[in-house]
């Protein structure tokens, strides 16, 4: 037998872990650093922007925006199906 976790998963486990809370901002933030340099690149690949990947318990987890980088720009399919009901301004 195995236990799988998401990231997400992950995240909650260090948050809800008995480490100390140092310990626990380190490991959150390695990822949240991680997180950035893949949407980064994605966000590169498609012409947009990539900003502020930021774990939250309870309010989506391990999340990173993106945005335009022009006016009037559409929203890159990749990028829209992953959250369909949020905002592309």
């Amino acid at each position: 037998m195995t236990k799988i976790l998401n990231v997400n998963d992950l995240c909650d486990a260090i948050s809800d872990s008995t480490l100390d809370e140092h310990t626990q901002r380190v490991l959150i933030g390695s990822l949240e650093a991680a997180v950035l340099i893949a949407a980064n690149a994605l966000a590169e690949h498609y012409g947009v922007v990539a900003k502020h990947a930021e774990y939250e318990a309870g309010c989506g987890g391990l999340c990173v925006n993106f945005y335009p980088a022009h006016e009037g720009q559409e929203c890159p399919d990749v990028i829209d199906a992953g959250d369909e009901g949020g905002d592309w301004p």
